[in-house]
């Protein structure tokens, strides 16, 4: 198993309540979901949280996830089309 990048891996330690969340690219946009100019942007998708949490602190979780891919993205920009498709989840010991 590939170890974790690093903004990742942090992201996991911040965010206790999150589980695993995903990483698509344009083609697993619903047709119905308005999509950008750009040649190879990323969603992030399939967001798992426990226990519940509110709305502000699931959008608040959300934005961490944001900030930790686009600081990946910062320090390897190649990185973009090895994130496309991957799911990361919490490791439980």
């Amino acid at each position: 198993m590939d170890p974790l990048p690093s903004p990742i891996e942090s992201l996991f330690a911040r965010q206790p309540a999150l589980c695993g969340f995903s990483v698509r690219g344009p083609a697993d946009v619903p047709d119905s979901c308005p999509r950008s100019e750009d040649d190879e942007p990323l969603f992030v998708g399939d967001i798992g949280i426990s226990p519940e949490i509110s709305d502000e602190q699931y959008a608040a979780i959300f934005q961490d996830v944001v900030a930790a891919l686009a600081e990946l993205l910062a320090e390897e920009p190649e990185a973009a089309q090895a994130l496309r498709g991957r799911t990361f989840a919490r490791l439980l010991h």
